[in-house]
């Protein structure tokens, strides 16, 4: 509408100006017509600086200023085309003088000198005003000897220039109520397709959110109950994945633990060559109950009892449970013995126990693994390093992911089963960038 009516305006200015244009021309040409009735006796091309108060001029006055008026210019000359003055209905310019004005309109004049009347363009006066010019030819004679200009205000267009600032008011409004419209209408269509996608993303981070209040259209209300019944589906699948694992792990925990109350039998009444070999198993199947121990943890997750915990207890039991496994580790410890978290005690035990582990496994049994500690807001950050190959950057984003190992032996739920449990204590555990090694980092509220 706005681009509409500044055409509108845009073609209403140029119809105005062009019949202005045309009337001075008219205008200046009749005034030419009476200054050359009496060229004859007295041709005005003679009039001489000192002139002004001649009778000529004074003849010319009373033929010409009627004219002035009736038509309502602002002013009328007459000059040669080197823009000196023969006539001035202001007095303000003497004869013989240029008019300096005229400069800016030479072409229109010069047509002017080859018999054509026209008008010129726009221009504002000292007070900024709209003035326009026309000329036409005057002719003493058989020839053009001089040019008759007159200026007439444009004040009609005024009224064009009144209308475009109601267009631009009407734009300006009509764009900002376009803009809260659209504003409006984008949040109807937007905010229920916003909680969709929080929704997705807490799916998708296995929690449940409640889709049954999501009201927009019909293709959002449709949206809305394909991710519940997706959100459903995978929480039955979730469940029996549960199930299966649980059901898994109880069938080999027996018959593990038979094999491991045997082998140790075995190993007190067994030759001395054939120790080792019965301590490899006894090895194995540690290390098979470790693994079932994951998969239980991870199919039935215990409710976290949160309390304060001193750090350095807590790394010092999960170093001692380390066992063997830690007897060519050098240690370096960052951290007050004050320093305190508020989590539950197993599942944190448990969440040092594997970072350890694999930090140890990754070094195969020989390295450093440093251990600091230090306040984040309202977290306390607990960074483990170690010396190891690290952890190649296209693997970062998987390493958490249930299942996902790079090891030939393990269950692959480690770094997912720790990630839980520091979700579950208002945690988190990250993957943090390292020149060497890997760099694991833990945050726990802080007491």
């Amino acid at each position: 509408m706005a681009f509409a009516g500044f055409y509108l305006q845009w073609q209403m200015q140029r119809l105005v100006e062009k019949e202005l244009g045309q009337r001075l021309a008219a205008i200046a040409s009749v005034a030419a017509q009476i200054t050359e009735k009496t060229a004859a006796v007295w041709p005005v091309t003679s009039l001489l600086p000192g002139d002004e108060e001649s009778r000529r001029m004074a003849e010319l006055r009373l033929e010409l200023l009627p004219l002035l008026a009736a038509a309502g210019l602002s002013r009328l000359v007459i000059f040669n085309m080197q823009h000196e003055i023969y006539f001035d209905s202001r007095n303000e310019l003497a004869i013989g003088q240029e008019y300096v004005r005229l400069r800016f309109d030479a072409a229109e004049i010069k047509r002017a000198a080859g018999g054509e009347a026209g008008s010129a363009k726009l221009f504002a006066d000292a007070q900024q005003q709209p003035f326009k010019a026309a000329y036409a030819p005057l002719k003493e004679g058989n020839s053009i000897r001089a040019v008759v200009g007159v200026e007439g205000s444009a004040g009609s267009l005024q009224a064009v220039a009144e209308t475009r600032r109601v267009l631009w008011t009407i734009g300006i409004f009509g764009l900002l109520i376009a803009t809260v419209t659209g504003f409006l209408f984008a949040r109807q269509i937007t905010q229920p397709l916003e909680r969709l996608r929080q929704a997705a993303t807490a799916i998708g981070a296995g929690q449940a959110p409640v889709l049954r209040n999501i009201s927009g259209s019909e293709e959002v209300a449709f949206l809305a109950r394909t991710m519940e019944e997706m959100q459903q589906a995978i929480a039955r699948r979730e469940q029996n994945l549960r199930m299966m694992l649980a059901g898994v792990a109880h069938e080999i925990r027996n018959p593990l633990g038979g094999i491991e109350l045997f082998a140790g039998l075995l190993e007190k009444d067994a030759p001395e060559m054939l120790r080792p070999q019965v301590q490899k198993i006894l090895q194995e199947v540690r290390h098979l109950n470790f693994i079932v121990q994951d998969f239980l943890e991870y199919a039935r997750p215990d409710e976290s009892r949160r309390q304060p915990l001193q750090l350095a207890a807590l790394v010092n039991e999960a170093r001692d449970a380390l066992g063997e496994l830690a007897n060519g580790i050098e240690w370096k410890i960052e951290y007050s013995d004050d320093v305190a978290v508020e989590a539950d005690y197993n599942q944190i035990r448990r969440i040092l126990l594997n970072l350890l582990r694999n930090a140890i496994e990754a070094m195969n049994g020989k390295g450093a693994i440093r251990l600091m500690a230090q306040e984040q807001n309202q977290y306390v950050a607990i960074s483990i390093y170690d010396t190891g190959p690290g952890i190649p950057p296209e693997l970062a984003g998987k390493i958490f992911e249930p299942f996902f190992t790079t090891k030939a032996q393990g269950s692959g739920l480690g770094l997912a089963l720790v990630q839980r449990l520091a979700e579950q204590n208002g945690g988190r555990v990250e993957l943090a960038p390292n020149g060497q090694g890997a760099h694991f980092k833990l945050l726990l509220p802080k007491v």
